[in-house]
């Protein structure tokens, strides 16, 4: 028979060995920072959350869930629009070597998940073949969330290019989902000036927008309104050429700007005069001067009178004609 502080102490073994078994079962259903991607995903946190996590959600409060990657829709409203396939294929190394490091964000839209924030990382799963991609899920979240959630998630981790921003805001206004570009300057706390020469950008030819999206990093928005300027009076051909050496890196803003100034002002160059000529002759043929006269008015004498009565007579004419004071 067991002594009763023997059987007090086996309790308390117990109850501490239950303790721990529910304390390890919570710590498997919260996030960590490291997750197995070969982790096979369960019912409860790839597909539905249980109920009460559910109605305690709100949309700062977000549950973390592993989700199988053909789950996922892509953001509809996305704010980053470029994708660099080279970063997307060191991106997905890095998560065959060290896992996720960091949930994606998503919200439910029915029987998927609609993802707000993380394309890189599901673009880099897809591409490693992994069947799962963590996320932190927010429920009840609107077309001007999916927007705006993604908006501040891009600028506060790697920030948007010009040109991301240009063909998001305007997909935004296409929409409807801001009236105006004044709501929309509000939405991603800019000045109407900067979402008014944002925009702008989309004015660049085809061509012209297809090289900046190459590489959009090294087209900052001070070069890409630049350069909307200048296809404007140099065409589309010059305006590549202009591009592409800002893309290599060899000239600026102040290149381009420098670039259409000369063409809208050239500098002044002195027109060509044409001048006529007449020659001066006397009674018996011999050539004693001419006269010259250009458009612009002027006119020139140049002649040789051997007469000094003569010559006398054609001063007095010049002098009167033209108010000669003796």
């Amino acid at each position: 028979m067991m002594k009763a502080g023997t059987a007090k102490e086996a309790a308390k073994e117990a109850a501490k060995a239950g303790r721990f078994s529910r304390a390890e079962t919570l710590l498997d259903k919260r996030p960590t920072a490291f997750h197995p991607d070969d982790a096979p995903p369960t019912a409860e946190n790839a597909v539905a959350a249980p109920e009460v996590e559910a109605t305690k959600a709100s949309k700062r409060e977000g549950r973390f869930e592993r989700v199988p990657v053909h789950l996922i829709s892509p953001n509809p409203h996305n704010a980053r629009r470029i994708y660099r396939p080279q970063r997307i294929g060191e991106l997905a190394e890095s998560l065959v070597a060290n896992g996720q490091m960091q949930p994606g964000m998503a919200t439910r839209r029915g029987d998927r998940y609609v993802l707000v924030a993380g394309h890189y990382r599901l673009a880099a799963c897809k591409q490693a073949g992994l069947p799962t991609i963590d996320v932190m899920v927010h429920e009840g979240l609107t077309d001007r969330d999916l927007f705006e959630y993604s908006y501040r998630e891009n600028s506060e981790r790697d920030g948007q290019s010009a040109l991301d921003d240009s063909m998001a805001w305007k997909s935004m206004l296409d929409a409807g989902l801001y009236p105006n570009e004044t709501e929309l300057a509000s939405a991603v706390r800019k000045s109407l000036a900067t979402v008014n020469r944002t925009l702008s950008i989309l004015k660049l030819s085809a061509p012209v927008l297809d090289l900046v999206g190459q590489n959009p990093d090294s087209f900052p928005m001070s070069c890409l309104a630049e350069l909307v300027q200048y296809e404007a009076v140099a065409g589309v051909k010059a305006a590549l050429e202009m591009a592409e050496r800002v893309g290599e890196g060899e000239i600026g803003r102040k290149e381009i700007n420098e670039a259409r100034v000369r063409i809208e002002a050239p500098k002044d160059r002195k027109p060509k005069e044409i001048s006529r000529q007449y020659k001066l002759r006397l009674s018996d043929g011999r050539q004693v001067g001419v006269v010259k006269e250009w458009d612009s008015g002027r006119v020139s004498l140049d002649v040789v009178v051997e007469s000094p009565a003569e010559r006398l007579e054609l001063l007095s004419l010049i002098k009167t004609r033209f108010s000669v004071a003796e």
